[in-house]
């Protein structure tokens, strides 16, 4: 099954598993809760998009949520303790994402070190530096002092499509959130990377057979910091709309995020062997969980049954990843047979 094939079945899926759920419960498929739907998880899906790029050269990056609170801190301190514009603040505090990225990458590259490994040093090592940083523990008086600055709220930003198409006041239609277009806007742009561009195509070769790659000249070491800088750019700008929709950050934000960020990238069809998957799979995969979550919270399920569910999905979804790609070694391994 090709990759443009997966992503048509898994949105199939996705429109079938809305359909089943809001008979079940009603209430799902109300305005409001499509409305939650796109504003709760346009960030995860941004950071699954994101996770995709690490995860198709067959590495990991368990830091993102780390980073995810490292930009909102940064965006937390210059705002409210530097008093910077927001028109600055925002591009700072992606740079900074980029760059804890980048960092991952350089780690790997540099130090030969296992993805998993160095981005997991890299959580713990982002945590201690959010809180060490943080404004709320250098100036406690500000952890109950919203920021304000209209750059920055601005981002929780609803467009009305009742207003926009001119339709009569008493249908009620969806609002979409600034994140939502920003989503779509970052997936198209992944997608044109991935499948127009050089860069696209070295990904999927390193992904692919990451020695074969180095011999036919690719630069795998830049392609592998580029990957992960892009990965932490998803993370900032996931950030920032979550500070936006909160007016804060905390040294907490963003924990946990990396769970729901691969469970999504893994069901939208990027292959943990790397070489293999997208960007819109994870994008659609993101949304996915979150219908399934947001049914549950509807029918009164308890959080701490919803995280072991997402956890069950993640597994589930390795168990498919692994059974495709023993099921591509067999068939190439026929084929072998064959021509020999």
């Amino acid at each position: 099954m090709t990759s443009r094939s997966a992503t048509v079945t898994l949105l199939g899926f996705f429109v079938a598993t809305f359909v089943v759920l809001s008979l079940f419960v009603p209430r799902l498929a109300t305005a409001g809760n499509i409305e939650n739907l796109m504003g709760g998880f346009s960030f995860v899906a941004i950071l699954a998009a994101g996770q995709s790029f690490p995860m198709l050269l067959r590495g990991i990056d368990l830091s993102i949520g780390a980073i995810v609170a490292l930009a909102g801190m940064v965006t937390f301190d210059l705002a409210l303790i530097f008093h910077l514009p927001g028109w600055l603040v925002i591009p700072a505090a992606l740079a900074a994402a980029t760059l804890a990225g980048a960092f991952n990458g350089l780690l790997i590259v540099g130090l030969r070190l296992q993805p998993f490994i160095a981005t997991l040093a890299t959580l713990g090592a982002y945590r201690g530096l959010v809180f060490t940083i943080s404004g709320r523990q250098l100036v406690p008086g500000l952890s109950t002092t919203p920021i304000r600055d209209p750059w920055i709220i601005g981002l929780e930003h609803y467009v009305d499509l009742v207003a926009l198409l001119g339709v009569p006041d008493d249908v009620r239609l969806p609002a979409i959130p600034l994140s939502f277009f920003a989503m779509i806007g970052l997936l198209l742009l992944g997608h044109t990377l991935l499948v127009t561009t050089k860069f696209g195509r070295d990904i999927y070769a390193v992904g692919g057979n990451h020695e074969a790659a180095r011999l036919a000249g690719i630069r795998t070491g830049h392609i592998t910091v580029a990957a992960y800088a892009i990965s932490g750019f998803c993370a900032g700008v996931a950030a920032l709309f979550l500070v936006a929709r909160l007016t804060t950050s905390t040294e907490a934000l963003g924990t946990g995020m990396e769970l729901t960020a691969i469970a999504a990238a893994v069901i939208g069809g990027v292959s943990l062997a790397g070489g293999i998957g997208s960007v819109i799979g994870p994008a659609i995969g993101a949304f996915l969980v979150g219908t399934i979550l947001i049914g549950l919270t509807l029918l009164g399920v308890s959080q701490f049954v919803q995280q072991i569910l997402t956890g069950l999905i993640l597994l589930a979804a390795i168990a498919y990843d692994r059974l495709q790609v023993l099921r591509r070694r067999a068939r190439l391994s026929t084929q072998l047979v064959e021509q020999a």
